[in-house]
């Protein structure tokens, strides 16, 4: 399993984080953003992923994947963004603090 990135996540909810990608979205690159990417999250501040693509996930995809989420063990929300439908300006803001978690096929 490659290496934590640096995100505030201990490596036992990385295992987690990491294993429920591979599974869903094994094929696109994921950014992390926000607290957990700046180091100033709190205990249960969420932690932001996006999902980098051409076009938008299905909704299966994305179903599943935020599914898998809430149902983990980890002790904070994980909110998923689709790259492809959001606006040009969050992926700008997005992009100033994004920490790459996965590389994508």
């Amino acid at each position: 399993m490659p290496d934590l990135p640096d995100i505030d996540i201990t490596t036992s909810q990385w295992h987690i984080v990491r294993s429920i990608l591979q599974a869903h979205v094994p094929e696109y690159p994921v950014w992390a953003f926000g607290s957990r990417a700046k180091h100033t999250a709190k205990k249960h501040s969420d932690l932001d992923l996006a999902v980098i693509t051409e076009t938008p996930l299905s909704l299966d995809t994305l179903a599943a994947l935020t599914s898998a989420f809430s149902e983990s063990d980890l002790p904070w929300k994980v909110d998923i963004l689709d790259w492809a439908s959001i606006d040009s300006s969050f992926q700008d803001i997005i992009r100033k603090d994004r920490v790459e978690v996965m590389a994508g096929r």
